[in-house]
């Protein structure tokens, strides 16, 4: 008997429209839809596409709660054994919201769950925080380019669930690491099997750790401004806060540019109109109110208190969303040699 699975993937993977259908709540359709038609024919015999459930990506931002409850109950509905959900690639909100929902109904139902996102999405982030020994999440390609090669990685994972099977290591088995540290029996302890790999690396030879660590550069700490009355105060933000029209061109994801804005004659963003452009949030609330992105009106209110000396009559905004650290480190590197160049000796950073 096949295992029964249920694909969650947004509204636009299900075909019910892009950005205006951001707001749809959770819906139940019957059999694979979209990518999980595909998804079908890789599992073969092994599992059964028996329902897709699909969200709205702001809806699932603005009603987390009833979004999950409702996915939990089609799950139940259906009598769903194993859950997929993705591939989204680059896509900030949807990656999220995979996220989430995996870790919710492994933590209620007991379900496994078995994805795929960009490994820059930010999605990542709570998957890895959550460290969930049932949630598994595949690397795929930043776009839809790489759908095959996302779909094929599922299947292989998920015709093992459905044979009984454990999943190995994130080594072994290619799913991105979530920081779980899995016990097994060795022949050698922990302190000969460190003597053996510095043996190794001392002659010169290769050798895998088994603590996979990520190396950044290092950056000092700016000297601490101890009189008020020198701060030279700029506001620089990652929310995607933009002059009206974009005339910059920013990208909502991947952005590899920043842009500079002029607030000179103002007291809050709200006194001009201003447009966001983010693809990890619900910008409608930044729109409403940029002052979230660009806390003007609290740093007037400072400024004229005396807390510092003076404000640049300028702002910087890069969206961060997906950004690869090496890009958002050159931007960050430009905008500092750009604020040294005109004194400015203070920087408030507004990320989201």
């Amino acid at each position: 008997m096949q295992v029964r699975v249920m694909h969650f993937m947004n509204q636009y993977f299900a075909g019910k429209g892009g950005e205006e259908k951001a707001s749809l709540p959770v819906s139940p359709v019957e059999g694979p839809v979209g990518p999980g038609q595909r998804l079908k024919v890789l599992l073969g015999d092994a599992a059964d596409i028996v329902v897709t459930a699909y969200c709205g990506d702001n809806y699932f931002s603005e009603h987390r709660e009833e979004a999950l409850a409702s996915v939990l109950q089609i799950a139940r509905n259906y009598e769903v054994e194993l859950v997929v959900a993705g591939p989204a690639f680059e896509a900030g909100r949807y990656g999220f919201m995979c996220s989430e929902v995996c870790h919710f109904l492994s933590a209620s139902a007991g379900l496994y769950c078995v994805g795929a996102m960009s490994v820059e999405n930010p999605g990542v982030e709570g998957y890895r925080q959550y460290k969930d020994g049932k949630v598994f999440f595949f690397p795929s390609t930043e776009s839809v380019v790489g759908m095959e090669g996302a779909l094929s990685k599922m299947a292989r994972s998920v015709s093992k669930l459905a044979a009984g099977l454990t999943l190995g290591s994130a080594a072994e088995e290619g799913y991105i690491p979530r920081g779980i540290r899995a016990e097994e029996a060795v022949d050698k302890s922990g302190a000969e099997r460190a003597v053996q790999m510095l043996l190794v690396k001392l002659t010169g030879q290769p050798f895998v750790s088994e603590i996979v660590y990520e190396t950044l550069e290092p950056t000092p700490v700016a000297p601490k401004i101890t009189n008020s009355e020198e701060v030279h105060l700029a506001l620089v933000t990652t929310s995607g806060v933009v002059s009206e029209g974009n005339p910059d061109k920013l990208k909502s994801i991947n952005n590899t540019q920043f842009g500079k804005y002029s607030i000179d004659s103002l007291n809050s963003m709200k006194d001009k109109r201003w447009d966001v452009l983010h693809a990890g949030y619900v910008t409608g609330y930044m729109a409403d109110n940029p002052n979230f992105g660009i806390p003007l009106d609290a740093c007037r209110e400072l400024e004229k208190e005396g807390a510092f000396a003076r404000l640049y009559p300028f702002f910087y905004s890069s969206p961060g969303v997906g950004g690869k650290v090496a890009d958002m480190m050159a931007i960050g590197k430009r905008i500092a040699r750009d604020l040294k160049a005109a004194g400015v000796n203070a920087a408030l950073v507004v990320p989201t």
